[in-house]
């Protein structure tokens, strides 16, 4: 009996192992109110909790998708003990000179209470900060908060530097959609959750790492009155080296500006649909 379960206990260990390296290729298609349509198709391509897994840089798969994507997001949580911090940085400093890419801190960007990204510059970083996205003379918004705990999230300089029109959050922690002043915002890119990265079928995530409730733990909920909220289950792990039914991902965003369905444009996507 003890072989038996020490077998099993070896082949789900393996499997965690292997599951932590598969990665999940995730595209959703989200519509902003305010966007102008010149953004229509616009394509951010979302990456979270590296935790220093820098071989994410040359895979096929995200060489495709980052040479299509108009802008890059970092979600926090870059390195990991052990693992060279140097070549993470070399990557991203490589991605940086092919798209525009911005970033917020995760709680593992800390060192004794202090932001540490050396050898990374802090350029692109977002934390308590907005900056414009433009496109033929229109605007979006990009803004971005620090880790909600380690940091020094604030949300007065956030909203006082956005301006009308569509803006897009991005946050460390998915919490942060639970605050009110989250609602001026059509969309909140997240991560920090790891999707559980252990789940157990029926009984799911024993670990959350989030308040959102309702059994949430990554993906995306649209918030009634309120903006979408999209959380990566990240692509490395933390603590244990492995996954267990639930892979880690490269998300991709589309935004897409809303529809004036009495419109010939309209009349035409609404026949065509959002393929």
């Amino acid at each position: 009996m003890r072989t038996l379960v020490a077998g099993i206990a070896l082949a789900g260990f393996t499997y965690g192992v292997v599951e932590s390296r598969w990665i999940r290729p995730v595209t959703h298609e989200v519509e902003l109110a305010g966007l102008d349509p010149v953004f229509n198709g616009f394509t951010i391509l979302h990456l979270s909790d590296l935790h220093g897994r820098v071989e994410v840089f040359s895979l096929p798969l995200f060489r495709r998708w980052l040479k299509s994507a108009d802008l890059v997001v970092v979600t926090g949580d870059l390195y990991h003990p052990g693992l060279s911090r140097r070549r993470l940085a070399r990557a991203l400093d490589g991605v940086r000179q092919r798209r525009p890419t911005f970033l917020v801190s995760g709680n593992h960007d800390y060192r004794s209470g202090r932001l540490d990204l050396r050898p990374l510059s802090a350029d692109g970083l977002l934390d308590n900060s907005v900056v414009p996205i433009r496109r033929s003379g229109h605007i979006w918004w990009l803004a971005g908060l620090p880790d909600l705990v380690a940091g020094r999230p604030d949300w007065g300089p956030v909203l006082s530097q956005i301006g009308s029109g569509a803006a897009v959050l991005l946050s460390h922690r998915p919490d942060a959609v639970v605050d009110p002043r989250a609602k001026r915002f059509q969309l909140i890119l997240s991560g920090h959750t790891h999707g559980g990265q252990v789940v157990f079928p029926v009984v799911g995530a024993l670990v959350k790492h989030t308040r959102v409730g309702g059994g949430y733990v990554a993906g995306r909920r649209d918030i009634p009155d309120g903006p979408t909220l999209i959380t990566s289950r990240g692509l490395g792990t933390s603590e244990l080296p492995v996954r267990l039914f639930c892979r880690p991902e490269l998300v991709r965003v589309v935004l897409r500006a809303p529809v004036d369905v009495g419109s010939p444009a309209g009349e035409r996507q609404q026949g065509q649909g959002l393929a």
